[in-house]
């Protein structure tokens, strides 16, 4: 060994270079731990957010949809509550991109493209992936064609599987389809492309704000474990169910050849009505509320009190049509509501082909009952074409088709049966309008999606206690008349009076008037007020009858609105309501004392 080195720094021991080594190893597998944490946190925290993004497009898109519905009847005037918009199918809509198609498809037939976020007033919802959201609303929710029955118990065209294609999202419970919690529309997050989708820009109506193209094979996806492809899922039949899948990211799963990235939302029927319509406090009043509201079970029974007032046998022939049966084969269809002879209790008709020959009445000649006379000026064709399920009819025996001496008769209760409500006997006629399914009823709770269920055809389903026993009485006995109530279950009921006329408070009777019928009066002539039309106005300046019987009261009784009742059927008002002084007589009538 060469001199004058010290031994100390000569050469590293064979132990010592090992140890380095392992030091720098540890120390380099240290590094790669804190890099593949870094970077798997921040892979973590980047889904995060892409997941939150995502789930705020959809919560805000649910909520756009669901105040559409529930705000639709001020958007469009004389419609109903609960419509849903049309998608964006191409572009083509109004408004151009973003815009709801003016129809999408056949009646009945659900629907599935682009969310319409300029038509709900949104801005183009992005998911996570930057892809503007998708939408498919049930054929039976849609605005435009309109389905039969919009209401509070239409069952919503679409089911969603859970994840494990058993299970349902909604749709069911478990395992079980349910009916009744059936979607009223699914609303999609794409999420990135996946092999084999085309995202390119159409050439026709590109849309250039949210890009790619109209084509839902190019953004929504098929399940491998259950089959189901959201894309091709929308069922092109009326009445017919649409099934999607809101299955695992198939980054989640070990199944090689899952592709799947959709993420879903739905909209329920009970979201809508439950969650938001019923809560508006103009809802149920547009239903069942009399005067100044005139709402629609107030608009039916003034339409089955002029039937009693146009009648061939003269002011004496007070007769009111028949009912229509409880059952028929398809609940949405108008015309099934066809008036049966003899059919004393069922529901409101809507033909009268029936009654109309037996008391040959000189206004309803077409043979439909909401169509004709002042029916033809309220608003309740609409209404009734969607709530007819739910509103019943009685007719007394002594007012009936089949009463032919009622001309005669002074009382016509004194000679056959008369209907009785709390107590107070001596009426014409009720109304009832059916309110919320109680516990135990069911009204459509069938696999079939269309109008056709028997549960439809049961007022058990639909009344209450003294009005479902006397509703399904047919055969009509002095001794023992009908009984009916307005506190029975949550149905209202209005009253055909002695001399047909509505009576909200079913107190006006022949045989036990009350003390005082000024408001009575007073609120049944202000009822033929439709904003600024006078239906009292029979051609081109007669009164009708039941209006002049209304004013003659009023004036016999001294009542308050005794000179705003003359005015209200003065030539001036009877050609509009919209001066001072007609507007006045109105005022004074619907306050009357």
């Amino acid at each position: 060994m060469p001199t004058g080195f010290p031994a100390r720094i000569r050469s590293a021991s064979p132990s010592s270079q090992a140890g380095v080594a392992i030091l720098a190893t540890v120390g380099l597998l240290g590094l790669l731990i804190i890099l593949l944490v870094i970077g798997f946190t921040s892979d973590l925290l980047r889904r995060n957010y892409k997941d939150r993004q995502t789930s705020a497009a959809l919560a805000q898109a649910k909520e756009a949809l669901i105040g559409y519905a529930a705000n639709y009847r001020d958007t469009h005037p004389g419609q109903v509550f609960g419509y849903l918009p049309c998608p964006d199918m191409d572009g083509a809509g109004f408004g151009g991109e973003g815009g709801a198609e003016g129809s999408c498809g056949a009646k009945d037939v659900t629907a599935i493209g682009r969310l319409p976020w300029k038509t709900l007033g949104l801005p183009p919802l992005r998911d996570g992936d930057e892809e503007c959201l998708w939408y498919a609303v049930s054929g039976n929710f849609k605005n435009n064609p309109q389905t039969n029955l919009m209401n509070w118990d239409t069952n919503g065209l679409i089911e969603v599987m859970a994840p494990d294609g058993v299970n349902f999202v909604a749709g069911g419970s478990g395992a079980t389809a349910v009916p009744t919690v059936r979607a009223a529309a699914a609303i999609f997050a794409a999420g990135a492309i996946l092999p084999g989708q085309d995202r390119s820009l159409a050439t026709t109506n590109p849309p250039t704000t949210c890009g790619g193209n109209y084509n839902p094979a190019n953004y929504l996806d098929t399940d491998a474990a259950s089959g189901i492809n959201n894309a091709t899922a929308t069922s092109a039949a009326a009445n017919a169910l649409s099934r999607y899948i809101a299955a695992t990211n198939s980054d989640l799963t070990p199944a090689t050849n899952d592709l799947f990235n959709d993420k879903l939302l739905v909209v329920t029927p009970n979201d809508i009505f439950a969650g938001r319509v019923e809560k508006r406090s103009d809802f149920f009043a547009a239903l069942t509320d009399p005067p100044p509201v005139n709402g629609m079970l107030w608009q039916v029974a003034s339409c089955v009190a002029q039937y009693g007032q146009t009648n061939a046998g003269g002011a004496n022939d007070r007769r009111l049509p028949w009912a229509a049966p409880f059952a028929t084969s398809n609940y949405g269809i108008a015309g099934n509501y066809d008036d049966g002879t003899g059919q004393y209790s069922g529901r409101l008709p809507y033909s009268i082909n029936n009654s109309v020959p037996a008391t040959n009445n000189t206004v309803f000649g077409s043979g439909i009952l909401l169509s004709s006379g002042v029916c033809a000026a309220l608003a309740t064709p609409e209404f009734w074409q969607n709530w007819k399920e739910h509103v019943f009819y009685a007719v007394a025996e002594a007012y009936s088709p089949a009463n032919t001496n009622i001309a005669s008769q002074s009382n016509p209760c004194l000679a056959k049966e008369c209907l009785t409500v709390d107590g107070v006997a001596g009426f014409a006629g009720v109304v009832i309008f059916a309110g919320l399914k109680q516990g135990g009823q069911s009204r459509n709770n069938d696999a079939n999606p269309a109008y056709t269920s028997v549960d439809k055809g049961n007022p058990s389903n639909y009344l209450e206690g003294v009005n479902l026993t006397a509703i399904q009485q047919n055969v009509p006995s002095m001794s023992s008349p009908r009984s009916f109530s307005k506190a029975a279950g949550n149905d209202t009921l209005m009253c055909i009076a002695y001399d047909a006329t509505v009576d909200p408070t079913c107190t006006r009777t022949q045989t036990a008037p009350p003390p005082n019928s000024c408001p009575g009066n007073g609120t049944s002539l202000a009822g033929y007020a439709s904003g600024t039309t006078n239906n009292c106005l029979v051609g081109t300046k007669g009164v009708l009858p039941a209006c002049q019987t209304l004013v003659n009261n009023i004036s016999t009784n001294n009542c308050s609105c005794k000179k705003g009742a003359k005015d209200f059927v003065s030539p001036q008002c009877l050609r509009s309501l919209a001066g001072p002084k007609c507007q006045n007589a109105y005022a004074s009538l619907t306050s009357c004392s």
